[in-house]
């Protein structure tokens, strides 16, 4: 398998655990420290991302949903959880034409 058909794979297994864990996330309310700690996030910058994102959620420019069914998707990675949020949180929003 060529690293493409590996990279493309990769990405629908992404999307499929998404769509997954959005269904599970019907009223979410976020804590920031919770997050933080299911993160496991290690950095001022990256504790600061957090709080940008809830902030945008409470302030309602991102759903808050979204946030909340990406931390229960990457929650759940043995590693790098707050990684895998960042940037599938990333790609969602730019989908939905958010930019963080």
């Amino acid at each position: 398998m060529s690293r493409c058909q590996l990279a493309f794979a990769g990405l629908i297994l992404l999307a499929t655990g998404l769509m997954v864990s959005s269904l599970n996330a019907e009223n979410p309310t976020l804590d920031r420290e919770a997050i933080k700690v299911g993160l496991h996030t290690a950095t001022p910058e990256e504790d600061g991302f957090i709080d940008r994102v809830v902030g945008l959620a409470e302030q309602g420019k991102l759903p808050a949903k979204l946030v909340d069914s990406t931390f229960q998707w990457a929650r759940q990675k043995p590693k790098n959880r707050f990684q895998y949020f960042k940037r599938a949180l990333i790609l969602r929003a730019r989908r939905i034409g958010i930019e963080l």
